[in-house]
């Protein structure tokens, strides 16, 4: 675990139409072993994004959720999954989209 990144989770305000809007919380600066795990083309609105998935490991943490991110340099990585098997370290399965 080499790799400093940031997680975040999202916080919704509501607007005055009755939607909401979302920013992201800091939750903390964390060590992370990532590993590529594949790439994929999307097809949606008219764009080809490029879809390219990672196994993000870190020590084990209970708060971090499916639908947080982690910001890792420039890249932003949404987190689809937590795998804990009880383990020290928890996996977060995350997905990054480019246009």
């Amino acid at each position: 675990m080499r790799t400093r990144v940031r997680l975040e989770s999202p916080v919704r305000a509501p607007d005055d139409i009755g939607g909401a809007a979302i920013s992201w919380t800091d939750e903390g600066d964390v060590w992370a072993a990532i590993e590529a795990t594949g790439a994929a083309q999307g097809a949606a609105f008219d764009a080809a994004p490029a879809l390219s998935a990672f196994r993000v490991a870190i020590n084990r943490r209970s708060d971090v959720r499916a639908g947080w991110r982690v910001t890792w340099g420039a890249r932003v990585l949404r987190i689809a999954g937590v795998r804990d098997e009880g383990a020290p370290r928890i996996v977060l399965i995350c997905e990054e989209e480019r246009l």
